[in-house]
């Protein structure tokens, strides 16, 4: 399936950089060049390495909000331990050893100002995005951090300009912060999500927290969240987007991704590998088999079938890229990506009806990824509209608490610089009803007066437990943030 990449902020444009170098290392040529990574921070570019210059975008540098100063090396080393998958944002660092976030470039983490940044470049942008010839894609994807102000204020701008000017399907990946990062990151990353779920065509949640394995979040792990997300949406994505070089009934067609992502909502991918066993035959009985020229004689065809079928229960059961209740998603579709001669139809069967029975649903499509020569079997399995996703809910009832109390020298405060009582706002990205760290709202620009009673407070938090709806289903904010939502330590 041909899909255009939209990087923004620091750890979109990593993921995005990683994306388009696993897209020529596979040889699944799936973006043909459309690619754009937006920022705050002109460093964020630095590291680099797969994405043209031409096609990086810095946005905002005139903007009086927006600093591009260079960190000290002890605020990289603060940067990296708070933020998401990517490594060092600029948009998203988390706060400094003494709690200070306001020598942070870029917006200071604070997506009201990314928001106000990208409708105000929105001319820029715009340009920008012409760069994306949209009828050689059949859909765009949005890559965030959704923790950092750019990520989450300027991605939800993005995704709201393309939704108007784009008629094929647009996809947001947005990265979820560890439950060791602040409250204020919690808290950015949940509106962010309020935000794109009802905006995007589908929403591809990372988790930080599960994807840590119980490890200290620094650079070489996101290395490896990383390379975890290349691997599974150029699975997804950029399965039958090779050379064709073997014939199959079964293969994957990219208007099954697009129907099976068409129910909305948020969506998880599974992944497992097996190596097949080679025999001892030789190389020359094998490639006398790969041309067609003598007969498999390996016979295992019930093997083939019982393979297939652990493997594609290996995909549900773990390393998903947001950990889900699989029964409660709406369309699930497989793919199995291996040598034909070792993905028999009986094994194939297996693997969709096996998914049929875990998830609950018959809508399951599936095709496959011949690749001749291959020494590995993959299943790669996509879940659309799942509702039942305890992180997310942990994310919102951490996110409520911090709405509703004002911490004591915390995030926000410190965001101003100068540790006092601030009227510091965190609103939903695309405009809507803002929470003040008062407890008091504000709507768009206007502002409330002396609405600080204890009635405009119970509003405040009435507001932050709106319900979010992704298809037919809803996420709610926690009533109780204290109760046993709290997202682990």
């Amino acid at each position: 399936m041909k899909l255009a990449l939209i990087g923004v902020g620091d750890a979109g444009t990593r993921i995005v950089d990683r994306l388009v170098s696993a897209e020529a290392e596979t040889g699944r040529w799936f973006t043909e060049g459309n690619v754009l990574a937006f920022n705050t921070a002109a460093r964020a570019f630095d590291e680099t390495e797969s994405i043209p210059d031409e096609r990086q975008v810095l946005i905002g540098d005139t903007h009086p909000a927006v600093t591009q100063r260079v960190a000290t090396d002890a605020d990289e080393a603060d940067d990296v331990a708070g933020d998401s998958a990517g490594g060092g944002s600029a948009d998203s660092h988390g706060p400094t050893a003494d709690g200070s976030a306001a020598a942070r470039a870029g917006v200071g983490g604070d997506p009201d100002i990314g928001a106000e940044v990208a409708r105000a470049d929105l001319p820029e942008i715009r340009r920008a995005l012409d760069r994306i010839d949209e009828t050689e894609v059949a859909a765009t994807m949005v890559v965030a951090g959704l923790g950092g102000g750019t990520g989450s204020g300027v991605g939800s701008v993005l995704v709201e300009e393309l939704q108007a000017v784009h008629e094929s399907p647009v996809y947001a990946l947005g990265v979820l912060p560890a439950s060791s990062e602040s409250d204020r990151r919690a808290l950015t990353a949940a509106r962010g999500i309020r935000t794109l779920v009802p905006l995007a065509d589908a929403v591809f949640p990372v988790d930080n927290e599960a994807w840590r394995r119980g490890e200290e979040i620094g650079t070489d792990r996101y290395d490896a969240i990383n390379d975890a997300i290349a691997t599974r949406i150029v699975g997804l994505f950029g399965a039958g987007e090779r050379d064709p070089t073997s014939p199959s009934e079964m293969r994957i067609d990219p208007a099954d991704i697009r129907r099976t992502l068409e129910v909305g909502g948020i969506a998880s991918i599974g992944r497992a590998t097996v190596t097949i066993e080679t025999d001892s035959s030789g190389w020359v009985d094998r490639l006398l088999r790969l041309l067609g020229l003598a007969d498999d004689a390996r016979g295992g065809r019930e093997t083939d079938a019982a393979t297939v079928k652990r493997l594609v229960r290996q995909a549900l059961s773990s390393e998903l890229t947001l950990p889900c209740d699989i029964s409660s998603t709406d369309r699930a579709l497989l793919i199995l990506s291996g040598p034909p001669s070792d993905i028999s139809r009986k094994g194939f069967e297996t693997g969709r009806y096996l998914l049929e029975e875990e998830t609950g649903t018959v809508e399951v499509l599936a095709g496959d990824e011949p690749l001749p020569g291959a020494s590995t079997i993959t299943a790669t399995v996509l879940f659309a509209n799942v509702t039942a996703v305890p992180r997310i809910e942990e994310l919102q009832a951490r996110a409520t608490e911090a709405a509703a109390f004002e911490p004591d020298g915390g995030d926000r405060d410190a965001a101003d610089g100068d540790g006092e009582d601030s009227e510091t706002t965190v609103t939903d990205t695309d405009g809507g009803t803002a929470i003040d760290t008062d407890g008091a709202t504000d709507a768009g620009e206007s502002e409330t007066g002396d609405d600080t009673t204890d009635a405009a407070e119970r509003e405040a938090v009435d507001d932050a437990s709106d319900a979010v709806t992704a298809g037919d289903h809803e996420f709610e904010f926690a009533d109780d943030p204290a109760g046993d939502g709290d997202a682990a330590e």
